[in-house]
This record gives structure tokens, sequence and C-alpha cells, in this order.
């Protein structure tokens, strides 16, 4: 059984990136990039050929033995190991010249309309990215950016473009340069003209100051990983793979060895990749930076969240840590993994529902620190929550007397229970595409259905499963009813109201 209630708010987006205006090069300034930039394809080059090698030495250990494999290199004689290095070298070279000559013809200038970009050396890129396209503008550090103290200025274009990165730039000039980008699109879409500063000075003006409302400490980040399954499964690898080794020697070990290195480097790549996570409220929305070998930053604008998740895992309870995410349309935080969605990775229960606050002011009920406690505590039926019934404990035997859903002024709430982890997913009105209903073999036995509101983006699960069938289809009608006058109304808050409400 399956119903469907088509409810599109929002058309096909434009295209964000469009061919240049003809304009000639005199009348603009253009900037080249860092000399540093050029390192990069000879760096990758380097990569490959690495990859390639370890990939050969772990093929001829695995059919031969280790002896063996050195008595072939020692016999190749010094002829072939000059050789070899000779080509190494060549290749090396050759992707420096290459690397410099396209850093050579890829430039960028700041215009009134937009920011431009040429590129390439036979095949000509002219790009022009128009100030209303712009989605968010952050700064990010890979490894060996950050070790040279530089940086990109990566800017994302709405309607789920490419955007561009710019760099490599100083750390100061990356600075400079994302606020002015940030400051001719905030004059640009009030209709005021648009002045391009010196950004090259570098530097965050007091008018472009960024308030910090979370860091993650090392010590909680460390203990929250210490506590979690992953480090468990790690140990017992390990203690495991320790003793086959001892059992075993020779290249019959490798494989294990090759496993357990894997399984650090994963425990080690999760760490470095929350590590130091602050956000900070900007101008243009809730800016989340991370990164230990190397530095990553987002941007949320708040107008653009459709939906909002706080959960819990069972072995954080005793701490009351909770981490939040979001699903943000036309944004970075859709097309790649989980993790990138997430804002807060560690934080208190006050950090979450103050970050709950700044994504979306209303909760569309009277008592909204009444409700938030029912929401993510509370179990079975109440005034407001319409709860799963008795019979759906034979399909979900460990979280049906928390799963629940409820209807309010401004958002679709859902409350789920289970035994690895607990959360709360609140759904806009006035954000999701269609809504369906639906039940499988047993849950039409059971009498059971589920809801389910559709969207561009899913990161944040919207289904709320196993409610009573005249339950999910009066939340269904209900709901279909209350976004459509959401939809109506169209009470969106702006970014200038948003600033004055958090204080940015």
């Amino acid at each position: 059984m399956s119903s469907f209630i088509n409810d599109d708010d929002e058309s096909s987006p434009t295209p964000p990136l469009t061919p240049a205006p003809q304009i000639e090069d005199e009348s603009l300034q253009w900037h080249r990039f860092a000399k540093a930039t050029m390192l990069g394809a000879a760096l990758r080059l380097w990569a490959f050929v690495a990859v390639i090698v370890f990939a050969f030495g772990q093929q001829s250990l695995t059919d031969r033995d280790a002896d063996d494999v050195w008595d072939f290199l020692a016999n190749l004689g010094i002829i072939w190991l000059w050789r070899v290095l000779g080509i190494l070298a060549g290749l090396g070279i050759l992707a420096t010249i290459g690397a410099a000559i396209s850093w050579h013809f890829k430039r960028f200038a700041i215009t009134q309309e937009g920011i431009q970009f040429k590129s390439g050396v036979f095949i000509k890129k002219h790009l022009h990215l128009r100030w209303d396209r712009i989605q968010s503008v952050d700064v990010t550090q890979q490894f060996l950016a950050r070790l040279l103290k530089m940086g990109t200025v990566k800017v994302e274009s709405a309607g789920g473009g490419d955007g561009l990165e710019l760099g490599l730039l100083s750390r100061d000039q990356c600075e400079g340069l994302r606020q002015a980008i940030l400051v001719a699109e905030n004059q640009a879409r009030l209709g005021e003209t648009v002045r391009i500063g010196d950004w090259s000075g570098g530097g965050l003006s007091a008018a472009a100051r960024e308030d910090s409302v979370y860091h993650l400490s090392p010590q909680r980040l460390l203990l929250s990983m210490v506590v979690s399954p992953s480090l468990l499964i790690g140990i017992l690898s390990l203690a495991g793979t320790i003793a086959l080794v001892v059992l075993e020697s020779g290249t019959a070990a490798l494989p294990l060895i090759l496993v357990m290195a894997g399984a650090l480097w994963n425990i080690v790549k999760a760490f470095s990749k929350k590590w130091d996570t602050s956000v900070f409220l900007a101008a243009n929305g809730v800016r989340a930076r991370a990164g230990l070998f190397s530095t990553t930053a987002t941007t949320t604008p708040p107008g653009r969240v459709h939906a909002v998740e706080i959960y819990q895992p069972m072995w954080w309870r005793r701490f009351d840590w909770w981490i939040l995410q979001v699903t943000v349309a036309s944004s970075v935080l859709e097309t790649e993994d989980d993790e990138s969605a997430v804002i807060l990775p560690v934080a208190t229960r006050e950090e979450a529902l103050r970050m709950l606050w700044v994504l979306a002011p209303d909760l569309g009920v009277d008592e909204p620190d009444a409700f938030l406690r029912e929401t993510l505590d509370g179990a079975g039926p109440s005034q407001l929550f319409v709860a799963a019934p008795r019979q759906s404990r034979f399909l979900d035997p460990f979280g049906w007397k928390r799963n629940a859903m409820t209807i309010t002024r401004t958002a679709a709430v859902m409350r789920w229970g289970g035994l690895w982890r607990r959360s709360m997913k609140m759904v806009l009105h006035d954000h999701y595409q269609s809504l369906g209903l639906s039940a499988g073999p047993w849950e039409k036995r059971l009498g059971l259905a589920n809801v389910k509101m559709r969207m561009v983006a899913t990161t944040v699960g919207t289904e709320q499963t196993h409610l009573r069938l005249e339950d999910a289809q009066a939340l269904l009608w209900e709901e279909s009813r209350v976004g459509a006058q959401r939809r109506q109304v169209a009470e969106k808050e702006s970014i200038e109201a948003w600033r004055a409400r958090v204080g940015a």
C-alpha cells in the first residue's frame, strides 16, 4: 500500500557558471596565484608513482618469497637502477614544467558583475560566477598548503554547481579575499553599487568578525572515540593480527599487517577530521572549521536549511553528548559523505539546542523548552505527539516506545528511538518536495504504515515508521494542509534578521 502527494516547492536551478561577458582584459585587474600552486601537479605524479610501486611490491611479496624478490632486485644491476631513477626524474621535470605553464595561464579577477576565472593553454576556459549565484565562501587548507601557511578560497555556487577554487594564496590574502567577496555579494544582493576593496593585505575588519559559539576540545574528542565501539573492534582486530603474526612468519602475515594498518589509518583519519572543530557565527551563516593535517571549512546559510537532526549514540548517554547534522539545499553538504553534513560532532545538550535555535528559531509551539525535553527524552503518546502503537513492538522491539511524530506550526518533528541511538528530526514545512505513505506486508497485517517526507537531499532521514494506519493518514493530510499554508505565507527569516537575532 502506498500513497503519494506531489508538493514540489523549488524550480530547476539555473546554471551558476556562465560564459564570461565580453570584457577586454585591459579593463580588468587580473591576479595570479602563488607560485607554490605549480607544485601540486608534480606532487600528485610522485604520489601516483608511489602507489604503483607499493602495489607492485605488495603483489610481488604475495606471489614470491621475500628472499627471491631481494635477489631479483640485486641482480638488476646499477645501470638499471640509474635508468629507473632517470625516468622518474624526467617525469618529475616534465610535470613541473607543465604545472608552471598551467599556472602562468590561470588567473582571476573581481569585477562589479562577479568573479571571472581564466585557465587553459590549448583549451581555453573563461568562467563568470555572478554575485547573486554565490552560496558560500570559505578558506580551506590542505596539508601542503598548511605547511606553507597558504590556503584556497572556495566559492560555492547556488544550484549545485561546481563553484570556483581560488588558490593557492597566502593565508592573509585568503582571509582578505573572502571578506571582499562577502562584502561585494552583500552589496549586490541589496542592490547597491559593488565596490571592490584592497584585499591583498588580508585581515578581518571589526564589521566582519566571527563569533565563536562552539569548540571541540581534544579531551572531549579523544574520550568520545575511546568509548565508541569502533575502538573496541580495532583493539580486538589488533590483538588478533598480532597473534597471527606471532604464529605465522614471512609474507604469510603481510595481508594481516596491511589490514591492521588500514584500520589504524581509519581511526587516525576520523580523529584528524574532527580535530579542533570550531563553529562561528559569520555574516552569511554558520561557519564550521575543522582538521588536523588539512583544514576544511563549510558555511551553512540558515535560510537554506531544510531539516535538522539531533541524535545520541547509546555509548554517549552517560555524558549526555549529542551530534547535530543538517540537510541544506544546493550545497556541498549534499554531495559528499554524511559526515560532511555534521555541524556539531560531539556536543553537550545545551550546545546542540543552542545551535538548533540558531538554525531554526521557531519550533511552532507555545512552550519550546518543555517541547524539546519531551522530544529528546520522552516516550509514548502525549498531547502533541502521535506515538507508535503497541503492536509495532514486533517490528521495532527496542525503540517502539519512543517512536512518535507531531505537526507544529512551522515543522514536522519526528522522535525516534533504538538500541544504538535515539534522535529527533525536524523538517521545515516549506522545504520538503512531496509526501508519501507506505506499508510493507508485515505492516499491513499489523495495521501499520510509514509517513515519508521526500526531499531534494536526504542527509537527514525523514521517515516516521510503524505508526497506526489511521494516525499515519491523519498526519499525512495534516502535513499537506499545514505545508500548503506555510508556503503561501512564505514567512522566511532574512539574513539581516538572522544576524540581528543571533548577534552575528
